[in-house]
């Protein structure tokens, strides 16, 4: 799995790297990852696995299911690179602080709440602006295939992982965190 995780890291900075290596293995466009297509991934990405036991034990890593498919959360769950405890936890405490309501979602209500004073309407940019860049904004978070503008925890945390692989030091992390969401803790 490590070999695995190392070679499309390699070529992935982001989320949505991933996400486009997913797009790419789905050769048939379902959604899902078969055996076949994980198989033939595998084998073109040369990691010297090339014995069907050793794939099949590889692809029941991704399949936590158990429904012989890997779907997008599955492939990313696997591939993300862990944070340690202080990044999960800066992360979770800016997620907290833009989810106003508390419900365990961000949206544009929470985000037009939390950042209220930014997001005034002006003569050069209309409350209709505001709420397609919100929207815009929400729906690059988005790892399930489906564009709905809703952050949950794991989508949130998911991109805080892959952008904590770029960042070495635990300080500048939570630097940058505090830079992109404007964020103070």
């Amino acid at each position: 799995m490590e070999k695995l995780r190392q070679c499309l890291l390699q070529s992935a900075s982001k989320q949505s790297d991933l996400i486009e290596i997913f797009k790419a293995i789905d050769q048939d466009r379902s959604g899902r990852i078969t055996f076949e297509e994980f198989r033939a991934a595998i084998k073109a990405l040369r990691l010297g696995i090339t014995n069907d036991d050793e794939i099949k034990q590889l692809f029941q890593q991704f399949d936590s299911t158990k429904n012989g498919q890997i779907d997008l959360s599955e492939f990313l769950q696997q591939l993300r690179p862990p944070m340690n405890e202080r990044r999960q936890k800066a992360a979770l405490n800016v997620f907290n602080s833009m989810d106003v309501d508390k419900d365990g979602k961000l949206t544009i209500v929470d985000l037009k709440t939390k950042y209220a004073t930014q997001l005034k309407p002006t003569k050069r940019r209309s409350s209709q602006s505001i709420d397609i860049s919100l929207q815009n904004f929400l729906t690059k978070f988005d790892t399930r295939g489906q564009e709905d503008g809703i952050i949950d925890k794991e989508e949130f945390l998911g991109f805080c992982s892959m952008l904590s692989a770029t960042v070495k030091e635990d300080v500048y992390f939570e630097h940058v965190l505090r830079s992109l969401f404007d964020f103070h803790f």
